[in-house]
């Protein structure tokens, strides 16, 4: 009875990740340069170690970034891994401050193992995100008429959203318990929208000397859907030094990993959408004011359609595991987008190669050895930098924090609270500077399949 309960909160997690098409989260100004934010490797315990992902392989989790590291997964489960986030921003310029918050369903992963020798897994998440919103008033024109001044004013909204959506499928191999090769099979997929809408208001239209307010809007949506495939390469070294004192830990655990993300050409296509429209008097009948509302389509047509190159990636990592108690992560990942160029880009934006550089900690008293509570808690602590692939006014954007989360296990679930706390950006050179505070919840389900009993 157990089991098919499992099952079935694993397929109803499993629907709504399908429903939701693992959507991204942001606030911030800087999604809108590009295809948006591009999202944080690994899943929530990887948030919680400074993002490290490259070489750690366990059998608790598994890994999206290397599919060598899922090799450690254990026999007779299937592990599901899903993710949600809340995330808080203080955006602040030269001479102004907002704060925003947004939640949002972050992914869904699974992975098990076939052969001891060969294992399978996937994922659902986000690759980008982007989501922006800023409005510009200016209302103090006076335009006169017939010696009588008359206010009219200005007002552009600029708004984004939507991102690229990553579905990938992994399988790995090992060989002679040190030596492991997966690969990666990837379809991203997506839209990005920025839409503006520019309104000029008036306190006087005038019509035999009365004045009557008018309102003309211009408004345009930019849409740009985009598909693609991409394919990545991972290989993992481990050793394993035995304890003399107890017979089922490892004394010590040393993993060398590192991946290729191949490049990626999407297919793009880029529809725009223009409408006039204009709110203003029309006539006077029985002691009521009558307005009339008028828009026209300037244009609805699929403009032009391209092509936008991801470019390749890179990662290296080493994990140490002292224990089966301690483990230390470092990571270093780059990507090569000093050449990226998004078609019919109107923010003209320059772009620069990413660098990102996690270093994290975990530890754990006693993994499943131990029936005291506290012994079995899991706790977490990193750090990163990131070189962002943004170059805005001359000046690179830059990302850096700390970070720390906790595990808990309950019965077959492991529950894991990480939160992620950084800074982005600067005030000065007209930019922005972002403080953020992301909360990740995900919960990991171990669940015995291929098991053939002989009661049920």
């Amino acid at each position: 009875m157990y089991l098919k309960k499992t099952k079935l909160i694993a397929l109803i997690l499993m629907l709504s990740a399908a429903e939701v098409a693992a959507q991204g989260i942001t606030g911030s100004p800087y999604s809108r340069y590009g295809i948006g934010d591009i999202s944080t490797p690994g899943t929530g315990h990887n948030i919680s170690m400074g993002g490290t992902s490259a070489a750690e392989s366990t059998p608790m989790y598994v890994n999206t970034v290397n599919p060598a590291c899922n090799t450690n997964l254990p026999l007779q489960r299937f592990v599901f891994d899903v993710g949600f986030d809340v995330k808080y921003n203080e955006i602040k310029s030269a001479s102004e401050s907002e704060k925003t918050s947004k939640a949002t369903f972050k992914y869904l992963v699974g992975g098990f193992a076939a052969k001891p020798w060969w294992y399978f897994s996937f994922s659902m998440k986000p690759y980008s995100a982007m989501g922006y919103s800023s409005i510009n008033n200016d209302s103090s024109h006076v335009m006169e008429i017939n010696g009588t001044d008359y206010k009219f004013g200005y007002k552009n909204s600029f708004e984004g959203k939507g991102g690229i959506n990553k579905v990938s499928l992994s399988t790995a191999f090992k060989f002679f318990k040190v030596l492991s090769v997966g690969f990666t099979g990837s379809v991203l997929f997506g839209n990005i929208e920025r839409t503006q809408t520019s309104s000029i208001s008036r306190s006087g239209y005038v019509i035999n000397n009365t004045a009557y307010p008018y309102t003309s809007n211009f408004y345009i949506n930019d849409k740009r859907v985009m598909y693609g495939t991409q394919g990545d390469i991972g290989v993992r070294f481990e050793k394993r030094f035995t304890s003399q004192k107890d017979s089922l830990r490892d004394a010590l655990r040393v993993s060398l990993g590192a991946y290729l993300s191949s490049g990626a050409k999407l297919t793009a296509r880029n529809e725009i959408f223009m409408e006039d429209y204009h709110y203003y008097y029309s006539s006077y009948y029985g002691g009521v004011n009558y307005y009339t509302a008028k828009a026209d389509t300037i244009s609805n047509d699929t403009v032009s359609k391209s092509k936008v190159s991801i470019p390749k990636g890179f990662g290296i990592g080493a994990s140490v595991e002292i224990a089966e108690k301690l483990t230390i992560n470092a990571d270093y990942h780059t990507q090569q987008w000093g050449k990226f160029l998004l078609p019919d880009d109107a923010t003209k934006t320059k772009f620069r190669n990413s660098e990102y550089m996690g270093f994290g900690m975990q530890f754990v008293e006693a993994k499943t050895y131990s029936s005291k509570y506290y012994r079995r808690i899991i706790y977490r602590v990193g750090a990163y930098k990131q070189m962002t692939y943004l170059e805005l006014n001359g000046h690179g954007i830059d990302d850096k924090g700390v970070t720390f989360g906790i595990g808990m296990p309950v019965g077959m679930l492991l529950l894991n609270l990480n939160c992620q706390l950084g800074t982005r950006g600067t005030t000065e050179h007209n930019l922005y500077k972002e403080k953020y505070f992301l909360v990740h919840f995900n919960a990991t389900l171990h669940d015995y399949w291929f098991i053939k009993r002989k009661f049920q």
